[in-house]
């Protein structure tokens, strides 16, 4: 699912962490490694080279292990085969769509699948409910493994689809769009291992990148599920839980903590589905929180500079050493981490700053002209995570997302993918960063002509198809605007940037920096050499908020009794951010008659808060609290579990406040 549009606003959810590191996976050298060649289709492509090529390591080993042990060679060779199955780009003709599943074939055929097989909608003209889907098996002794995968990119008009979240009523509320797929997924699974005869013991591998990811992982959850009531898959072969290997990437959320017919999402009875996320990819923050949305099954997290900073360096020294290999060039620049707060003055008005390519031209002239140092430490996981959270409370609940807003979304959606033009992400990119900038001017003078202005240049004949779907969606995405001026500024200038991070040559990258497959290779051949690090099985986080309070200073010290946050405040204008050490993140906001704090810390810690106040006030309130975050283990949704001292208010005259508190479950 290239993501694109308003979608960048549908959903919460943040992820940090600083979990000990995870011992890398042992694989069993009693069965043999093969080392094949597989093609794909990149989303960074550049012009007149439509797919590339890389590595897919293959072992029985994979399968010879319980499905809920998680196994780094199985989850690149996994991803290897998702991003396999991307449909090709023009000429749309019908022998075009009879050659999409050409390169996911070759990908299985080559490390020893046979009898491959898609349903009709992988050979047809994409529409908004179709889904494509292939499988193919594989025989040992014993078991047979059979191999299965929805078609995962350059699925055009389905990718509307992904809008559909329905009010919950026809999928036991999971997301309706990716439920319906699912069931098809599983029937499909079905009828392959019925009309080919497989009988004894099955494994199943199942796999999934981005919209395809979030169908298998609803498909996984439901065979869990009816494995787990004991319901038969198959009616002529065996299949348990230990025996379902499920492995999604950069899955949106499509499952659902209001589930009523299965357990809960987060239920150790799915912990033999992984999903692969990148923090920093507005992707994985979909279908919204808000509403119950998660995934089934175990997260694990490429790291970033906040997720994991003490590794950071050393990873991303080897995800370029592989991105370049995958590339062929060293020129291929990676722009996911690239991402600052941009804090407009008064002044910048006058410079032009109303659009966005004027501010960045300031930002390349003088970047701590334009830079905000009041905020620390944020990346495109803070900044998306924040504006998501203000445009899904303006949106309302779910039944008035499916009322007022869903028809049009899809609308704008099914346009934007119309099969008849380019798919370049990079086109979607500037159309967005359209959107955004004109969003920006209209909420200064309140207008909505600048939008129609700018759709008519960038969008041609479909300007007025897509304005009726931004005219209903104006007024929440001005309201964000005036709450969080500077984190949608910011998102609109690093719009290529944060898109950088769904596109699957990057999660290949990714992937091959925690396998000991491909930097063993890597190594052999290169005097240079890199280190793999482990992909981290935790995001959970801290968030503190501190509001009504006036020129306030701030201390947040660790347990050790070193100062991480250091906030310094002032009786005249501002406070300002002195210092904020990597692993944390902080966010200042000045009002006119108060000012907010944000902290984003690791939750593994007791904190020492140390607050200051300048306020000539002679009783000054300062109200905090804080909680930790995680989705539940039973149906109760997103659970905000407060601290210590739950909710504080403390009046005090100018003087040094402290108060201990330790984040717990």
């Amino acid at each position: 699912m290239k993501f694109s549009g308003i979608l960048l606003f549908l959903a919460a959810g943040l992820a940090v962490s600083t979990t000990a590191s995870v011992q890398p996976f042992r694989a069993n050298n009693n069965y043999e490694v093969i080392k094949k060649t597989f093609y794909y289709a990149s989303d960074n492509r550049p012009v007149g080279k439509p797919t590339f090529s890389s590595d897919i390591y293959f072992s029985q080993s994979y399968f010879e292990h319980s499905s809920y042990e998680y196994d780094p060679h199985l989850a690149t060779a996994s991803l290897c085969l998702a991003i396999s199955t991307y449909t090709d780009y023009p000429p749309f003709d019908e022998e075009w769509y009879l050659t999409q599943p050409k390169n996911v074939k070759a990908t299985l055929e080559s490390i020893g699948f046979n009898t491959f097989t898609t349903n009709e909608d992988y050979l047809q003209t994409a529409r908004f409910d179709s889904i494509g889907l292939c499988a193919a098996k594989k025989e040992f002794s014993n078991y047979t493994v059979v191999a299965v995968a929805p078609r995962s990119g350059g699925y055009f008009s389905e990718w509307a689809n992904n809008m559909h979240l329905g009010d919950g009523s026809l999928s036991d509320y999971m997301h309706e769009g990716w439920y319906n797929a699912a069931n098809k997924l599983i029937n499909f699974l079905g009828e392959y291992v019925s009309e080919n005869n497989i009988n004894g013991k099955v494994k199943l591998w199942m796999t999934g990148f981005s919209r395809g990811g979030a169908t298998t992982n609803i498909a996984a959850g439901l065979i869990d599920s009816k494995l787990d009531k004991g319901q038969n898959l198959f009616t002529s072969a065996s299949l348990a839980k230990e025996d379902v290997y499920a492995y999604t990437f950069e899955a949106p959320q499509g499952a659902n903590v209001n589930s009523k017919t299965i357990k809960a999402p987060r239920d150790s009875l799915y912990g033999n589905i992984f999903n692969v996320v990148n923090p920093n990819d507005v992707v994985t923050k979909v279908a919204m929180s808000e509403y119950g949305f998660t995934r089934f099954g175990v997260d694990k997290f490429i790291t970033t500079q906040f997720y994991d900073y003490d590794n950071f360096k050393k990873n991303r020294q080897t995800f370029k050493a592989l991105h370049d290999i995958l590339n062929q060039t060293d020129e291929m620049v990676y722009s996911g981490d690239r991402f600052v707060t941009v804090g407009l003055q008064i002044e910048h008005f006058f410079k032009g700053a109303l659009i966005i390519p004027a501010i960045i031209d300031m930002i390349e002239q003088d970047p701590d002209d334009v830079i905000d140092h009041t905020k620390a430490n944020y990346d495109a996981n803070i900044a998306t995570t924040i504006l998501i959270e203000e445009l899904t409370s303006k949106l309302g609940s779910r039944a008035n997302y499916v009322k007022k807003y869903q028809t049009p979304i899809e609308n704008l959606m099914l346009v934007m993918k119309d099969e008849k033009l380019t798919d370049m992400p990079q086109q979607n990119c500037i159309f967005l960063r359209t959107i955004l900038s004109s969003v920006l001017a209209d909420g200064i003078f309140g207008s909505f002509d600048s939008i129609r202005d700018s759709l008519k240049e960038s969008a041609g004949p479909y300007a007025n198809a897509i304005s009726d779907c931004i005219d209903v969606l104006l007024g929440p995405l001005l309201k964000v605007y005036w709450e969080r001026p500077v984190e949608l500024t910011s998102v609109a200038i690093y719009i290529e940037g944060i898109f950088q991070n769904h596109y699957s040559d990057v999660n290949i990258a990714h992937l091959q920096a925690q396998d000991s497959y491909y930097i063993d290779t890597y190594n052999a051949s290169h005097e240079n050499k890199i280190e793999l690090v482990p992909l981290r099985s935790n995001a959970d986080f801290g968030r503190m908020k501190f509001f009504g309070f006036n020129d306030l200073g701030l201390r947040l010290e660790s347990k050790k009794g070193k100062r991480v946050v250091n906030v310094e405040g002032h009786i005249l204008g501002k406070s300002d951010v002195e210092s904020c050490n990597g692993g944390y993140a902080v966010g200042y906001y000045s009002y006119v008659t108060e000012e907010k704090m944000e902290l984003f810390m690791p939750i593994n810690a007791k904190y020492n808060i140390s607050m200051k106040s300048y306020s000539k006030k002679p009783r000054h309130r300062c109200e905090y609290w804080a909680y930790y975050q995680f989705i539940a283990l039973n149906n109760r949704g997103v659970v905000k579990v407060e601290l210590d001292h739950k909710k504080t208010t403390a009046y005090f005259n100018s003087d040094r406040y402290k108060r201990d508190v330790t984040i717990k479950l």
